[in-house]
Parts: C-alpha cells; sequence; structure tokens
C-alpha cells in the first residue's frame, strides 16, 4: 500500500508544506503567515492544511501541522480536525507546536533546541528521551526575547527615544536615522507608521536586519541589543540543561534564520554558550524536515503530550 504523508512548518512569516508518497520527498511549498485579526485561526490553518491535501491529491495516511501559532482551547483543535476531514481525504491530523517540529529535527539525543525567526521557541528532551521541557516564545505580547521582533522593537525603542530626547547617545541617534529610511518617513511619524503597517509585527521583524547591520558596523546601541539576544538565547539553553539535569553530551541546536550561522546573534550566542561549557550541535535537519520525521514515525514518541492526534471517525 502507498504511504502518503504531509507535513508543515509554520512561523510568523509563513507556513510551509511538504509531502512524502513512498519515501520521494516533494519540494517545499509556501503559503503566507496569519496575521492576528486578519480572519480566524482554525479556519486559516484548515484551509492550509485541506488545500496544500488537494494539491497531493488521493488519500493521505498522516498530515503534521506544526506552528507557532495554536488554538487557545480543545474546542478549536477539533474544529480545526473537522475542517480539514471534510475538505481533504486525509486519515490522520496531528497538529503541535513549530517547537516539536524544530526538536525532532535537530536532537539525536537529550538536548535543546531553539528555533528563533520572527518569534522564538525553544524545547528540550532529557533523561534518555523520556521527558521533555518547553522554555521561551510565549509570543511577541509577553516574551519572544531574542527573536527578530524583539530585536526590531529593542532597535524602533532604542530609536523612539533618541526622537525625543530621552536616549542622547550617538547610537541611538543613527538607529533613528536608519529606521525612518526604512520606513520611508520623518521621525514625527514613525511610530504611527509603525502600528499602521498591515502586518506591524512582520515589519518589525524585517527591521531586526538593519540593527544587525548596524552592530556590525559598531554602533554601540546595536551592538548592545545583540549581545542582549546572545544572552538571552544562552540563558535558555543553560537552563534547559539545568532542567533536564544533561550531561556532558546534552546538545544545542540552534536554528531559524535569527541564528543561522552567519548571523552576529549566533556568534554572539555561540560564545556565551561555550563560555558555560556546552558545545553546538548541527544536524543539518530544517523544522521542515522535522514534521517530516513527525509524519513518518510510528508513534509520537516522547513529544505525545504535546501533539493533539486525530483520526477520521473518532473523536
Amino acid at each position: 500500500m502507498s504511504k502518503k504523508v504531509i507535513y508543515f512548518d509554520g512561523g510568523g512569516s509563513g507556513i510551509r508544506a511538504g509531502s512524502n508518497i513512498d519515501g520521494t520527498k516533494s519540494e517545499a511549498k509556501n503559503f503566507a503567515g496569519f496575521s492576528h485579526g486578519e480572519v480566524d485561526l482554525v479556519d486559516y490553518l484548515a484551509d492550509v492544511v485541506s488545500k496544500y491535501a488537494n494539491e497531493i491529491g488521493g488519500d493521505i495516511s498522516r498530515a503534521v501541522l506544526a506552528t507557532a501559532t495554536l488554538p487557545a482551547d480543545t474546542a478549536r483543535y477539533e474544529a480545526i480536525a473537522s475542517l480539514v476531514f471534510q475538505k481533504s481525504d486525509i486519515q490522520e491530523l496531528w497538529i503541535c507546536s513549530d517547537s516539536v517540529s524544530s526538536c525532532a529535527a535537530a536532537i539525536s539525543g537529550d538536548g535543546v533546541v531553539i528555533a528563533a525567526g520572527t518569534g522564538i521557541t525553544a524545547l528540550a528532551v532529557g533523561k534518555s528521551r523520556t521527558m521533555f521541557h518547553s522554555l521561551s516564545g510565549d509570543g511577541y505580547l509577553i516574551g519572544d526575547e531574542a527573536s527578530a521582533y524583539w530585536i526590531g522593537k529593542m532597535g524602533l525603542s532604542a530609536a523612539l527615544r533618541a526622537r525625543d530626547g530621552r536616549d542622547q547617545s550617538a547610537g541611538s541617534a543613527q538607529l533613528l536615522e536608519v529606521a525612518c529610511a526604512h520606513f520611508n518617513t520623518e521621525p514625527y511619524y514613525l511610530p504611527h507608521i509603525v502600528h499602521q503597517q498591515e502586518r506591524a509585527v512582520h515589519g518589525i521583524a524585517n527591521f531586526a536586519l538593519q540593527v544587525s547591520e548596524l552592530a556590525a558596523t559598531g554602533n554601540t546601541k546595536a551592538v548592545e541589543i545583540i549581545d542582549a539576544a546572545g544572552e538571552e538565547v544562552a540563558l535558555i539553553a543553560n537552563t534547559a540543561k539545568r532542567e533536564c539535569n544533561g550531561g556532558q553530551d546534552f546538545q544545542v541546536a540552534l536554528i531559524g534564520g535569527v541564528l543561522a550561522s552567519e548571523t552576529l546573534v549566533y556568534k554572539s550566542a555561540v560564545a556565551k554558550i561555550e563560555k558555560l561549557g556546552m558545545k553546538i550541535h548541527a544536524s543539518g535537519n530544517t523544522p521542515l524536515d522535522g514534521a517530516e520525521i513527525l509524519a513518518m514515525q510510528s508513534d509520537a514518541g516522547v513529544f505525545a503530550p504535546m501533539i493533539k492526534i486525530y483520526k477520521v471517525g473518532s473523536k
């Protein structure tokens, strides 16, 4: 019998989808990201899954949806599954945080994976993969330290403090100049332009690149922000090891655009993590690869408590 699975990995900037049919992988397909207030989350996620399933066609044994934005209650999880089963020929649906797919991709033993893009998430496994511990993240309203959004926000905050005189440093003054050029506005209108963007969170996260570029030139305020991001990542790694009773072989994997190997945040974080006596583990897999790994497994294993599993005909 043919084995056909599909899988999704989603963050603030978008959702990537892939399929595996009898061991043959497809190229990834990109879907637009979710923005709070624009569409209903249940409808959005169900539509992405069912549309891709129908593009692949035929009976699909399992779909794995790993995403940063998840429903707030069981009823809405069930509503996603109900819509997916109505609109497609998917037989089984797994729904989980993107931290689960990231961990499945990057960690082979005990360790922690820290994934930073628009937002940030971290998941650790320990005691010979018999326990897990979730860390950080929590969304842009109350958390996401060291994410692109957080870096961009901190850069804009410094710029606005320079605008009204609370910060008289040359670094913040330069951040204000760069921010106005980036958002194509004048200092007075800068906060209004930022708030009124169609996708404000994504727009603020994009400004993280300008903060990083300024840090590379020696801008002291930008360097301070990047260093603080590296400190947050190192804190996550050290906390994960402690909470999991990790030993010398405890793995630390850093993934996502903010933690790509060429970025200043990555270099800052690695230096701090190694100073704590831990080593960086590189698997070469992406979070989408992790979603595929979950889709191909016989069961959820250590991640079972973090995955909602629905099957056609069952409640």
